[in-house]
């Protein structure tokens, strides 16, 4: 049995209530894969490219270009693929505000 998750729109700036779509990178019945991009948004201060945080079939797209979607509110519906990765309930969508952070080293073990 297939499963179905919606998208809410995530908060794309400094608690800005919704954006703009400005452009859709997929349509609906298309397949696509984790972090591909899915949409791209306006808000007040910049155009933000938002991944996908499912792999599967898209369903449905909540607008066109132009139409401006609630922060919160349903941005796309996904029919996921059990045969694709998925990323875990509550992992980071790769989203980041200011400047990308800097990744941390790996642990040394000490010798024993």
């Amino acid at each position: 049995m297939s499963q179905t998750k919606n998208f809410n729109l995530p908060d794309l700036g400094e608690g800005l209530p919704d954006a703009t779509i400005v452009e859709w990178f997929v349509k609906e019945g298309d397949v696509i894969k984790l972090d591909e991009p899915l949409v791209a948004m306006e808000t007040a201060k910049a155009v933000v490219e938002v991944p996908s945080p499912y792999s599967g079939k898209v369903l449905k797209l909540a607008g066109g270009a132009g139409d401006i979607v609630v922060t919160g509110h349903v941005l796309a519906s996904f029919e996921l693929d059990p045969n694709l990765p998925q990323r875990a309930e509550g992992q980071d969508t790769g989203h980041h505000h200011g400047a990308p952070a800097e990744a941390a080293p790996a642990p040394v073990a000490a010798p024993a």
